[in-house]
């Protein structure tokens, strides 16, 4: 979809909608639309910064997600990307949608695509035009190498 603006990633303290108990490690998460449901339309990302995995044999993502997210409709998707020019060079997960009832803990292997490289993880949501809901709340991210 096009995105029409009316969806942002924010950096705050859930307390209207989302999850239950503010954010993981308090105060702050980031969130689709922190205090209210996500817009319609909307095709957002969310990328952290330069992550160095040159010298990495293995490495694993971690982090923290709320989600309350329409089935089948609306979707998230966590890609690593190369830092140079932020091209999409491994996909984590491609459908993440769904509901929790609080903060649930996710660990992913990196791909071998990523080991040998500088890498960006990027968080996509998108929604189409039908339905709002909380969204995809996300906290507590960590790339760690053994």
């Amino acid at each position: 979809p096009t995105d029409t603006g009316t969806t942002a990633w924010e950096l705050g303290s859930p307390s209207t909608v989302g999850p239950p108990f503010g954010a993981n490690s308090v105060p702050n998460c980031v969130g689709t639309n922190i205090p209210a449901v996500h817009g319609f339309d909307t095709d957002i990302w969310l990328r952290t910064p330069s992550i160095d995995l040159v010298a990495a044999a293995s490495a694993t993502l971690t982090f923290q997600q709320f989600k309350d997210i329409e089935d089948f409709f609306d979707f998230g998707k966590i890609s690593v990307l190369d830092a140079t020019d932020d091209s999409e060079i491994a996909v984590i997960e491609d459908l993440i949608d769904g509901a929790t009832a609080d903060w649930t803990k996710v660990t992913k292997a990196m791909p071998a695509a990523a080991i040998g490289k500088t890498v960006k993880i990027e968080f996509r949501f998108q929604a189409d035009d039908v339905g709002n809901f909380a969204g995809w709340y996300i906290d507590d991210v960590e790339v760690t190498v053994p």
